[in-house]
């Protein structure tokens, strides 16, 4: 075998090896509902006519289909995951217990649920989420209409937060470009050595 067809079969057997370990991407999201005229306690601070902001950052990968067809990302609680809550005025915590982002086609909903105490959060009601399934970008969505559980408390990092009142509310999700795996990358540097060498070599 000549040296050309050294360096091809090479190369295509690096191409090769890529091609069938397959760079496993993945994709973050992030889901942000923030409803405006907001009054309610954190803790034994009161808010009055506030903006509050609901933040969660997951994975598309995590995203699942119940029998009951809601769409859910679950979040498990992990204190560095944990879906985040900004009061304007107030300042920003984290939820402490188990939460969800999720959507409902058939209502059509989407928001954010509470699974310690089974209750919603807060849910943004809008026709275009009718098709929705938390995988991927969407503008902000506001709501016909929204939901959500006055006077019940979730817990925080600090207090229990709780909702009296609600004027209007919206959904969004942002997504990051995908991020190769880094095996991809040391498949493809040792692919570049190694044509290298034989260059090397073809030249002595």
């Amino acid at each position: 075998m000549g040296r050309p067809t050294i360096l091809l079969a090479l190369a295509l057997g690096v191409a090769g090896a890529i091609s069938v370990s397959g760079p496993s991407a993945a994709t973050p999201i992030t889901y942000t509902e923030t409803a405006t005229g907001a009054s309610g306690f954190l803790g034994s601070t009161e808010f009055i006519n506030a903006i509050v902001t609901l933040a969660m950052t997951n994975d598309t990968a995590n995203v699942t289909n119940p029998s009951t067809g809601l769409f859910h990302n679950q979040q498990t609680p992990d204190p560095g995951t944990f879906l985040s809550l900004s009061i304007s005025g107030i300042g920003t915590t984290t939820f402490t217990d188990t939460t969800q982002a999720a959507v409902s086609q058939s209502v059509p909903d989407a928001g954010f649920g509470d699974i310690t105490n089974n209750s919603a959060i807060l849910f943004t009601k809008s026709p275009a989420f009718s098709t929705y399934d938390l995988k991927s970008a969407i503008a902000a969505v506001s709501g016909t209409s929204l939901i959500f559980n006055p006077t019940v408390p979730f817990q925080t990092s600090d207090g229990a937060f709780i909702w009296t009142s609600v004027t209007s509310v919206s959904f969004a999700a942002t997504t990051s470009t995908a991020v190769p795996e880094p095996t991809s990358f040391a498949l493809l540097g040792a692919a570049l050595a190694s044509l290298g060498l034989v260059r090397r070599h073809m030249k002595s």
